[in-house]
């Protein structure tokens, strides 16, 4: 039997919008760095958005942005 790990959207953008929040500044090496996975989040944004406002997007929609999100993580 799998174990199903269920985390809220609410939480998880609250959070992330949180830490965030937190920086003062964000410099060039770190943005050019940071700009494979920015875009990655931006893109699943845009499909959490376009969801708030028709209710058309798809699970697959979310399934692509957040595989995309995956492959822009380091990796460990």
């Amino acid at each position: 039997m799998t174990t199903q790990h269920l985390i809220e959207p609410d939480q998880v953008v609250h959070q992330a919008a949180a830490i965030l929040a937190s920086l003062e500044y964000i410099d060039q090496g770190a943005a050019q760095r940071l700009g494979p996975l920015a875009e990655a989040v931006t893109n699943a944004f845009m499909v959490v958005y376009y969801q708030a406002e028709t209710g058309r997007a798809t699970r697959n929609d979310f399934c692509e942005a957040l595989e995309a999100i995956r492959r822009s993580l380091p990796q460990a």
